[in-house]
Parts: structure tokens; sequence; C-alpha cells
């Protein structure tokens, strides 16, 4: 018992003395001298490895409390340029875990960090300023992973968790032109494992460099919530920021019927709602349950944007698609995007299942097109869309207004987006169809001042078929109108440049008093010229001076038919010029000796029956250019029926050379035929030859094994 007493007593001791000593040494760890004088070496070793200057102005680490912290920690770059400093780094670490093989930091927490980033550009020999932080810290490749002594297994990796983190006010610079702010970023844990964050107040401005200069531009998060459920993540974006600013007059300076829509001058606000059912590194599925975006400098607003969409970062496929405006809604079920890679060769391309939709034009009037702003029918529409980086197509366009007072089918693609010079949006319309009523009733919604209406009212129904372009300051336009009082065939630009529009009409069967309202004018075959002013500037003028309301311009036209009451003539000529106040012209009808003239003017379009007429005879001799013009006409004449001599004798010596040469061939052929044939009957001849030679011979063997036989019996007797 005594040993006892004595192995216990010796035991006690060695256990206190173990105790005092652990405490005296936490008590001196947990100094600042020593904890200062640790943050030194390790500043120093971390400063030999990087090979330039580090320093630390406090450290604080508390074993009891598991809490590590750090303040105003800097790192100069190799260029002895300040890179980074961190105000103050917290950082809660359990330690019982690490005796598992587990890193579990409780909580990590930094405030006040700043990055100044230096990247040279991708042609410059230089590395980054940062470059040589990760090239300190990149892992070497290793032969083979440690074993374990005693299991004789690989070592497991630590297992890292961290349960919450906490970042605020974070500043990074890149190159003095890239400047990102990060307010505060809140991450943390759940007790069941899911994981939540949150971003409030991130931003970056920078400038892009594009062939027009460079543009200043901003983007800003207010807020970013991510939230892990147990099968998906819900990404909840508030305050989004889209600004850019190059510093040019905006695209509409001095252009008021322009739209306000200037990507040099963008402001656009977004927020939206993200489902996120799976995320890997080469695949996404998601589902946008909610968005709103609206530009506000061109007034763009997408009220909503709804879609799913799946990718393996090569392909992009989007289901369910709707978009909504003030009055407009556009939707397709399907559709597919080809993402571009440089690095692997692939160029932007996509298409869409049909697009179908409801629209009043007002909604684009003030980013794209203020002269739709009253235009507030409502116009069905539905198309199939493809297209890549620099053209677009459609097909099957079909777009029509309520009880269809309006329906068009048509085709169409835009190619050069790229370049506006070389901009060309064509459209093939394979029918149109309204009323004069109708189309008076959509014209009413533009701000333009109006002619002719009455006249448009009087051509009924009436049908389109034709196409047309839009090209860099010109439009072009061409088809077939079937009305109810006759068909036109027009040909018509309108030239941005020198502001005038011109062209040619044709009519076959045009009921042209019916369309005028004037009584006596009837059936007219015929085909016309014309060119009209609509230069607002020089228009103006000519108002101020005369006043009017008809159109300023000129035609001139060829008339073949005509009918006026009674009286049909043939092979006119007719020319009217208007200053915009007063249209006069006149017809004639040309004679050899005596031309039948008609004068006419007028003031309003919409009372031509107030017409004033005034015809008349001209007669006259032929003048030296007539005769001339005359003489000329004969040559010719001459010069064309010589020609068309010459074109069928021409043709007679070709259709002549043709059939000699297809005697010839007919010739050859046949002796062709014949050589084939006699060699055919000599190979027969002399295959009949060999034939009776060798049966000849045959009977002569016959015969002489005969004798052979004979005479050998005859020995043998």
């Amino acid at each position: 018992m005594r040993v006892v007493r004595i192995l216990l007593k010796v035991l006690l001791g060695v256990v206190a003395t173990l105790v005092v000593v652990t405490a005296l040494a936490l008590a001196l760890f947990h100094t600042d001298s020593v904890q200062q004088h640790l943050l030194q070496r390790a500043t120093g070793l971390l400063q030999d490895y990087l090979g330039t200057k580090v320093s630390a102005r406090h450290v604080s680490v508390s074993l009891f409390g598991e809490d590590f912290a750090l303040q105003d920690v800097e790192i100069d770059d190799l260029q002895q340029r300040r890179m980074f400093r961190m105000h103050k780094l917290g950082v809660g670490l359990r330690l019982l875990p690490l005796l598992h093989g587990e890193v579990i930091v409780s909580e990590a927490r930094i405030k006040g960090l700043e990055t100044h980033l230096y990247r040279p550009a991708t042609d410059s020999d230089s590395v980054a300023n940062y470059q040589f932080v990760i090239d300190a810290f990149k892992k070497k490749p290793k032969a083979q992973e440690p074993l374990d002594s005693t299991a004789g297994k690989p070592k497991k990796h630590l297992v890292l968790e961290v349960q919450k983190v906490t970042l605020e006010q974070i500043d990074v610079t890149l190159n003095d032109t890239l400047k990102a702010h990060l307010g505060k970023l809140r991450y943390k844990q759940s007790s069941r494992g899911l994981r939540m964050a949150q971003i409030d107040d991130l931003s970056a401005n920078f400038v892009q460099h594009l062939k027009k200069g460079p543009v200043d531009t901003r983007v800003k998060i207010g807020q970013l919530a991510l939230n892990e459920q147990p099968d998906h993540w819900l990404v909840d974006l508030n305050d989004l920021q889209y600004a850019t600013d190059n510093h040019l007059p905006h695209k509409r300076t001095g252009k008021p019927k322009r739209g306000y829509f200037d990507a040099g001058h963008f402001d656009i606000v977004a927020k939206m709602l993200l489902r996120v059912d799976h995320f890997a590194k080469d695949s996404v599925a998601a589902r946008m349950e909610g968005c709103r975006i609206t530009d506000r400098t061109s007034g763009l607003d997408v009220k909503s944007l709804t879609l799913q969409a799946t990718t393996n970062m090569r392909q992009l496929w989007l289901h369910q698609v709707k978009v909504k405006l003030a009055n407009t809604t556009l939707s397709f079920d399907r559709g597919e995007i080809q993402l571009p890679s440089k690095k692997q060769g692939r160029t932007l391309a996509y298409k869409t299942s049909l697009i179908r939709g409801r629209t009043l034009l007002k909604d684009i009037s003030r980013p794209f097109a203020p002269v739709l702003g009253h235009f507030s029918t409502p116009l069905n529409l539905q198309t199939f869309m493809s297209g890549t980086h620099d053209n677009m197509r459609f097909e099957q366009v079909r777009v029509w207004a309520d009880q269809e007072a309006l329906t068009v089918q048509a085709r169409g693609r835009i190619s050069g987006l790229h370049n506006k010079y070389q901009l060309n949006v064509h459209f093939d319309v394979s029918r149109m169809m309204t009323t004069g009523h109708y189309a008076e009733h959509i014209i009413n919604q533009f701000v333009v001042k109006k002619f002719m209406m009455k006249q448009l009212n009087n051509l009924g129904r009436f049908t389109y078929r034709g196409a047309f372009d839009v090209l860099w300051r010109k439009e072009a336009f061409n088809g077939l109108i079937a009305t109810d009082v006759g068909d036109l065939d027009f040909n018509f630009a309108i030239d941005e440049n020198t502001k005038y529009v011109s062209g040619t009409v044709h009519t076959d069967s045009l009921q042209l008093g019916k369309a005028m309202d004037y009584p006596k004018l009837g059936k007219i075959v015929c085909k016309a010229d014309f060119r009209f002013d609509i230069s607002k500037p020089r228009t103006a003028i000519m108002r101020r001076q005369l006043g009017g309301k008809l159109p300023i311009g000129e035609i001139s036209a060829k008339v073949d038919e005509a009918h006026y009451g009674k009286i049909r003539v043939r092979n006119l000529t007719a020319d009217i010029i208007s200053n915009g106040a007063v249209a006069e012209g006149q017809a004639v009808a040309w004679g050899k000796r005596m031309d039948i003239v008609c004068s006419f003017s007028f003031t309003n379009t919409n009372e031509m029956r107030k017409t004033k007429v005034r015809p008349g005879l001209r007669l006259r001799d032929l003048s030296e250019e007539e005769k001339a013009a005359r003489d000329s006409i004969k040559l010719v004449k001459k010069a064309a029926r010589d020609a068309e001599r010459m074109k069928r004798k021409e043709e007679r010596a070709a259709r002549k050379a043709a059939r000699d040469q297809q005697k010839a061939i007919e010739a050859e052929q046949k002796a062709a035929l014949k050589a084939a044939k006699a060699e055919e009957k000599a190979a027969r001849k002399a295959a009949k030859a060999e034939e009776k030679a060798a049966r000849k011979a045959a009977k002569k063997a016959a015969k002489e094994a005969a004798r052979q036989a004979r005479d050998n019996e005859a020995e043998n007797e």
C-alpha cells in the first residue's frame, strides 16, 4: 500500500508539473510580445518566400477562443508598388476537428481589402504583377502520393468546411482602367448543410475600347442573393445597372425623328429571379422565373421575361420563352443557340420554333421609331427566326389585324448587321390584303402630311405582291397592287441623301376616273415616271411662298390608250408639274401634221371635278430636228431589218451546218456499222473454215487409225 501511495504521489506531481508548464506556455503564447514575435517570423518567412516586401501591423491568436485576427497586412509587387492591403482579417477555427483531418472554419471575416493589379497586353513580353504570387503557391506535380506509415495507404487530404464568411469594403483596381468595389458579401452554411450567400453593393467601372473610340462602362448590382434548396438554387438579383457613355453626342442629336436607342448611352436597370436546377463545369440547367429590364435612356421597357434554359457550354437550348412589354407579348416554345468560340472555331448561330405575338407598335416607338408613337392598332404576328452573328432570316411571316382587316404574308432577311453601310433588309411579300378605308386608318396614326386619302378610299379592297429593300439611306419598293378599279405595277425608291422619291408605275386597266373621282375619265393604259420632293427644308420654302396642299414634283407619262367621255385616244404623252399650290399638265396626241393638245390644271386632289381643261389643236410642219429624227428612225428601222435578215441568214446557215454535221455523223455511223458487219462476216467465214479443216483433219486421223488397225490385225494373223 505504501508503494501505491508513493506511485500516486509521483504521478500527481508529474501531471501537476505538466499542467503548470502547459498553462505557462499557453499564457506566454497569448501574450502580445510572443504573438508579435511569431507574426514577425511568419511575415519574414513569407517575404523571403515571395521575394518582396510583406508586412502586418498586429496579430491576435486565441487558442481557447479558437480565433485568429490579423490587421493591416500589406504586400508589394516585384516593382515595389503596393499590390495588396487588407485592413482586418478574422478567422474562427475549430481545433478539435483538426485531429480528425477536418478544417472547420466557423467564421471568416475580411474588412477593408484593396488590391492594385496590372496585367500587360496580350502581345507584351512582360507578365502580370500578381503572377509571382500564383507561381509561388502553385502546386508542384508529385511523382507519388505520400503513404501513411501505419496503414500503407495514401494519406487522406484535409476536408475543408467553411460555415460563415463576411467580406466588407473590397476594392480591386486593374491597370487603372477597371475599378471594382464590393460593399458586403455574406456566406453561411446552415445546420442542414444548405448554403446561402448575399452580395450588396457590387460595382465595376471600366473602359471598353471599341472601333469608334473608348466607352466608359459601369456595371452595378444592388443586391444578389443565392439560396441553396435541397434540389436547386434560387438566385435573386435586384437593382442591376448597366450604363455606358462614349462622350459623343447622342445619335438623336439634331435628328428628332430618330429613336432614343444608342448603345453609347445605355442606362439599363434590371431585376430577375432564377432557379438553377443543375450547375456543373460543362452543363447548366436553369429557369428564369421573373425578369424586368428597362433602358431609362431609350425608354425600352421589358416588363417580364420568363424562360427555361439548358446548356453544355457549346449549345444553349431555350424552352417556353415569353416576353412582355406594356402592350406586346411574344412567345415561342423552343430555341437553339450555338455559342461562339474562337478557340474551337464556332460562330454564333440560332433558330427558333414558331414565334407568336400580339403588339402595339407604339411600345417600340421611343427607342426605335418615334413616328410610331400614336400607332395604337393591335397587330398579331407569327414567324420562324434564325440567323448568325451577321444576319437574320424570317420564314413564314404572317401579320394580321383583328377581323382580318389587314393580312400580310412574307419572308425576309437582314444581312450586314455589323456594318451599317452594308446593312440590307429585304422582304418578299407574297400577299398583303386590306382596304383603302383601313389603309387610311393606319396612315392616320402617323404624324405626317396626308395626300390623296380620298383616292386611296376609292381603290376599295386591294392586294399587294412584291418586295422591298432597306439599304443605307435608301429604301426601294416594287410589286403589283390589284384594286377594285384596276391593277398597278410599280417600282420606286426613296433616296435619303437627295430627299427625293422617284420611280415608275404601269397599268393595263386602271379606271382612273373612279380612282380620282372624275367621271369623264375612263379606263387608261399607261406607263408613268415620277419624282417628288420630300425634303422638309425645300418644301417648307415653297409652302411659305405659295401655300397649297399638293405634293411637289413632276410626272411624265406615255399613255397607250385613254377614254374621256365617249372619246378614245391612243398614243398620248402627258406631263404634270406641281409646285405644291398648282399642278399644271399637258396631254398631247401626236400626229404627222396636227397634234391634239389638252392643257389642264388643278389645286386640290380631293376636288378633281373642278379641274380646268383647255383642249386644242396644233398644226405643225416637220422641223429640221424632226426630219432628222424621222430619218434617224428610218435608219434605225432599216438597220434593225438588216440585222434581223442577217440574224435569220446566220440562223439558216447554222441550221444547214448542223444538218450537214448530222449527216456526216450518220454517214460515219453507217460506215462503221458496215465495217462491223463485214468484220463479223469474215469472222464467221474464218470460223467455218477452221471448223471444216478440223472436221477434215479428224476424218483423216480416223482413216489413218483404221488403216493402222487393219495393218496390225494382218500382222497378227
